[in-house]
């Protein structure tokens, strides 16, 4: 997740990228799987001072440039650049540390939210997300809450209109296919919270990104 402290409206990059697709096959059991496992590092804080870091960062900055632009092989550009910004990872030389009870609840977590990503466009019950995890239906609600900070049900809403952003763009949709597409089954829910999430409405999303293509 990502918080503005000083309400300075800024503006974030966030590259969600496949663990298997950083580095090739036969190099992610030696360096990439130790990294995912590792249980002391939710999140890497990146000093552009140090060089280490100037690089991932200006290597993100790049990537984002290469999604905006789109030129020819830029998929292997960024391909690239994301070996580069793992190398220097690695280089940095963090000690990973592996503790078993984090990494049952991580793999826990992981399970249930595969599964929503799995599913997300059919009828989501507790029971089934509980299941995932092999937890009850309350430790699974309190896993989001101290995992993720939202519940469960909030979660799942808003992976839905995450979802409907990229279906919202194609001229040929309309709001309510677009609604039952990614799980809900009331237009005027989606709308609601699509709105709320969004600051504006589906269909003024629609317009708004239709008119740039």
């Amino acid at each position: 997740m990502a918080k503005d402290q000083n309400d300075s409206s800024c503006v974030y990059i966030c590259l969600n990228v496949s663990p298997s697709f950083v580095l090739s096959q036969e190099l992610y059991t030696s360096f990439v799987n130790p990294y995912i496992q590792a249980t002391n590092m939710p999140y890497l804080h990146l000093v552009p001072k140090e060089l280490w870091a100037k690089n991932i960062l200006d290597s993100m900055m790049k990537i984002n440039q290469l999604i905006k632009e789109n030129p020819p092989y830029y998929e292997i550009d960024i391909s690239q650049h994301l070996t580069f910004i793992w190398k220097n990872l690695i280089m940095n030389g963090v000690q990973l540390v592996y503790e078993q009870t984090e990494m049952l609840k991580n793999h826990r977590m992981k399970q249930m939210l595969n599964w929503i990503h799995t599913h997300y466009s059919e009828k989501i019950l507790l029971d089934d997300i509980a299941r995932a995890g092999g937890l009850s239906r309350s430790e699974c609600c309190r896993y989001f809450k101290r995992t993720l900070k939202k519940t469960l049900l909030n979660y799942v809403t808003d992976y839905r209109i995450q979802k409907s952003l990229l279906l919202l763009q194609q001229s040929e949709t309309n709001v309510t296919d677009v609604a039952y597409q990614v799980g809900f089954n009331s237009t005027s829910y989606f709308i609601d919270k699509f709105r709320k999430s969004m600051k504006m409405t589906p269909l003024a999303y629609k317009k708004y990104k239709v008119a740039d293509l």
